[in-house]
């Protein structure tokens, strides 16, 4: 008889992947989430079934449970197994029994983990590796889709720092790309979160690598104690990479890539001919329409890299940015950092905070907060879409650039405007 596993928090990116990953292996897959979106969307056409809500009905003949970080230990749906004696799995632990059946190949960082692990896994597909895939976002390459189920030893994965998902991870290969201030809900504070990448790096084995970012001060000071792995260091130092995404960050998580693949035998001409092809990925500096971006920069780091790019590759047009805080937690700590984030903008539209159901503490800092500390003229908060997208529309008519930034719902909003497939694909993880 073939086995029911049932996925609370479907509509995740990552746990969308391992969803994929057990119904190629032929399980018969449910999953529920809260709403409809891209993913679930996609997670339908795998023949999946999709409920969307959550009701302890929805459990019915299941014999596996994966539920997502982001799921309360309330959900009548987690409740219902508990009660019917069904085993269940946190999505961390699941993915974690997956590290050790493969020979691992695990990408970490604050920023960088969804480019860098793309090019890795596609990267092991062109040198004949044939790698099991479960990345954090939607690839062209992979059918627009996030996972790629492979029969060689090897699996490539993007490991998630969140709710400290990735201690259950025992990787062969350790890549980490940077560390910063990210997910302080979590681990508090920046020396926190180099604590939690140091337990992650104790799970690489002694025969493992590390493959780390030498020119980042807090990823050297992860690695620094850690005993038996070998640990191959990088810098911003080495010949340019031939890719066709822009961004001296992109050339970073290239680098790790590479470095990665070389401990493969994966040779340096191979490795260029992946990265010149790569267009990038979903939601990562996706060009909507000609000079209309949408991008999940919702860190101050990330915003600056991505404006950055945007500069590199129009140096002469008028950038626009349209930001949407991600979370009141992360703005409130690092209201700083963000109120210097976006002078790489010609002019930036600040959206209203969005919430993350389950992770926030009331009360902190606001995007009308943000936009009076920041207190230029260029810089004015909005909170009606149409006169944003007009805005936008009329700017871009202009000659302007037009990039919406947001982990969020202004990217489905921005796509339902503009259209969700441009002529081509940028990227940043």
């Amino acid at each position: 008889m073939v086995k029911k596993i049932h996925f609370v928090g479907i509509g995740g990116i990552g746990v969308s992947a391992l969803a994929q990953y057990y119904k190629a292996r032929g399980w018969r897959v449910s999953g529920s989430d809260a709403a409809a979106s891209p993913v679930t969307a996609m997670l339908k056409k795998c023949g999946i079934k999709i409920f969307i809500g959550h009701k302890k009905s929805q459990m019915a003949g299941t014999s596996r449970v994966v539920y997502s970080a982001a799921i309360s230990a309330d959900n009548p749906e987690l409740t219902a197994a508990r009660r019917a004696g069904i085993p269940i799995l946190s999505y961390a632990q699941a993915v974690g029994e997956l590290t050790k059946k493969y020979y691992t190949l695990a990408v970490a960082g604050s920023h960088g983990k969804s480019t860098t692990t793309a090019l890795l896994g596609l990267l092991l597909v062109k040198a004949g590796l044939d790698p099991t895939i479960i990345v954090g976002t939607k690839l062209r390459e992979l059918g627009d889709r996030n996972f790629r189920l492979g029969h060689g030893k090897y699996l490539v994965l993007e490991a998630d720092e969140f709710s400290r998902s990735f201690h259950q991870y025992y990787p062969h290969l350790a890549v980490v790309t940077n560390i910063d201030a990210e997910h302080l809900d979590t681990y508090q504070t920046l020396r926190g979160v180099i604590a939690g990448f140091k337990r992650y790096l104790r799970n690489v084995p002694q025969d493992g690598y590390i493959v780390a970012n030498a020119s980042d001060a807090a990823v050297r000071s992860a690695v620094k104690g850690i005993r038996g792995p070998k640990v191959i260091f990088f810098t911003d130092r080495f010949s340019s990479h031939r890719l066709s995404i822009p961004g001296v960050h992109n050339q970073l998580n290239a680098e790790a890539a590479w470095q990665a693949a070389r401990v493969l035998g994966i040779k340096r001409e191979l490795a260029e001919k992946v990265f010149s092809a790569y267009k990038g990925a979903w939601r990562r500096l996706e060009e909507l329409q000609p000079r209309v971006f949408s991008d999940y920069a919702h860190h101050p780091t990330e915003i600056r890299a991505t404006l950055q790019a945007l500069r590199e590759q129009y140096p002469h047009r008028r950038i626009i940015c349209v930001f949407q805080p991600h979370h009141q937690d992360r703005l409130t700590r690092l209201f700083h950092q963000f109120k210097k984030a976006f002078n790489g903008a010609d002019a930036t539209m600040l959206l209203p905070l969005y919430k993350v159901a389950g992770r926030e503490l009331g009360g902190g800092k606001t995007s009308q907060d943000l936009c009076a500390a920041i207190g230029r003229t260029d810089v004015i908060y909005e909170e009606n879409m149409r006169s944003v997208f007009r805005f936008a529309a009329a700017e871009r008519k202009k000659g302007s650039v037009a990039v919406f930034m947001s982990a969020g719902d202004l990217d489905a909003k921005a796509r339902k405007r503009f259209g969700g497939k441009g002529p081509s694909i940028t990227g940043r993880s």
